[in-house]
């Protein structure tokens, strides 16, 4: 099957030189009430001559990134099918790279569990500028996706690290796997705590890419792979997608990846905590203290705000190596989106030139951030009367609160923190992203490390 996508922004841009048999189908215009504006879509009808349908398209009123990018989607799933795509626009003003994004990101599907498979459907872009570089981030979105969206029955420990050795194995990256073992025998109280509930050991994996580099840079990924609260047990509906609280290891999997296939010139190092949050009979309780990889203590307030044990001996653990730059990425708070809704991620950083350089790296994307204040008066919420700090200030500023104890484990490094918990799983479908899994973060925190290497 092949498709000519005619993109067209106004009326005027309707001619016979662009469209083979207008006379004949101009009337198609009219009963499709076809305005050019964003999004509206109608196949002109087959010329007997012609190998080659034609989709109408209006761009009217896109003039952002994800504009385009949703347009593209929204153009994938209206053709549905495996065939050659040639995009055509009469002037260059289009966002031709993110059109074929969309067209790309349109045909995830995650039938893993289902009786009956979805196709799988291959879009071929004639004469694409863009082709290899698009396919690479698709690859590591997509894989994110698929990590949040298995069921925790299937996603145990062992499972996750099988799955990160497939996504590396071909790839210049070095991947070393700790055991409980080791992480015992390396003072990891908050990640053996948070597992101790579980039957399921905890893992720690660390992957090293361009270790030789100028620049180089720290990746930490929350992953828990379930999260029930533990001995603070989340509510039945509270749970059903607490499978989805490991988002932020996938992201940091997924965006090394894409280094490594897109030969960055920096270095990049992730770290991984994996543990589920059980309750049994050897959880952790509200009241105990952990003792953390750097020697800091945390009084456990609520078992449920686990996240940030683990994440705490992963930074600290991290910050040894003196990185030029400490970036993390979960789905630590249900406040981050309280304050910001569920599409725009939460940013936090102790230094405002990095702070900048990353929303400004960003700042007409796909994925949409907005910064937080690290507010040090609220230290206080999460100061301890039996430890060094405790684990939850409370109901209010509670992402505030979160990053703050995690700032505490950088050791005064240039630090980046983004708390998906909205943005890393959709609540319905769209064209971009069906329900599930987003891999939102991937290309946020790409996009701020292609300006790294580049300074």
């Amino acid at each position: 099957m092949n498709i000519e996508v005619l993109l067209i922004e106004n009326m005027d841009d309707v001619n016979a030189e662009l469209i083979n048999n207008y006379e004949v189908n101009k009337n198609l215009f009219q009963v499709n009430k076809f305005k050019a504006k964003k999004g509206q879509m109608f196949f002109l009808a087959d010329s007997d001559n012609s190998e080659w349908s034609t989709l109408i398209v209006g761009a009217n009123g896109c003039d952002s990134e994800y504009d385009f990018v949703n347009l593209g989607a929204k153009i994938g799933k209206k053709i549905g099918k495996d065939c050659d795509i040639k995009l055509l626009q009469k002037n260059n003003d289009f966002d031709m790279y993110s059109i074929e994004f969309g067209l790309a990101i349109s045909t995830y599907s995650f039938d893993e569990f289902k009786s009956e498979k979805t196709p799988d459907i291959n879009f071929n872009i004639i004469d694409s500028e863009y082709s290899e570089e698009i396919q690479n981030k698709i690859h590591s979105i997509f894989w994110v996706r698929d990590m949040v969206n298995y069921p925790a029955l299937t996603k145990s420990p062992d499972f996750f690290q099988q799955m990160v050795e497939e996504l590396v194995n071909s790839l210049d990256i070095n991947l070393t796997i700790f055991d409980e073992k080791w992480l015992l025998e390396n003072n990891m109280g908050g990640v053996v705590g948070v597992a101790q509930g579980s039957e399921r050991s905890p893992k720690f994996l660390v992957g090293e890419y361009n270790p030789k580099a100028k620049k180089q840079i720290a990746l930490i990924g929350k992953g828990v792979l379930f999260d029930s609260g533990g001995l603070s047990l989340k509510s039945p509906s509270g749970m059903e997608t607490m499978k989805s609280d490991m988002a932020g290891a996938a992201t940091a999997w997924g965006i090394i990846a894409l280094v490594a296939k897109q030969k960055l010139d920096i270095g990049l190092k992730v770290y991984t905590p994996i543990v589920e949050n059980m309750p049994s009979g050897t959880a952790i309780r509200p009241g105990d203290v952990l003792k953390m990889r750097n020697g800091k203590t945390i009084e456990v307030m609520n078992t449920d705000a686990e996240g940030r044990l683990i994440m705490a001996d992963a930074l600290a653990y991290a910050s040894e190596s003196s990185p030029d730059i400490i970036c993390d990425v979960a789905t630590l708070t249900g406040a981050a989106y309280v304050a910001l809704g569920v599409e725009i991620g939460a940013v936090f950083s102790n230094n405002n030139s990095t702070l900048d350089n990353f929303l400004n790296s960003n700042s007409d994307g796909f994925e949409n951030y907005h910064s937080l204040p690290l507010e040090q008066s609220y230290k206080a919420l999460i100061k301890s009367n039996i430890a060094d700090m405790k684990n939850s200030g409370g109901r209010f500023g509670g992402a505030i609160t979160a990053a703050l104890l995690l700032e505490e484990f950088v050791n005064d490094i240039d630090w980046i923190h983004l708390d998906i918990a909205g943005p890393g799983r959709s609540r319905s479908s769209s064209a971009v992203y069906p329900e599930g899994g987003t891999g939102f973060g991937v290309l946020g925190y790409f996009n701020f490390l292609v300006e790294q290497s580049n300074n």
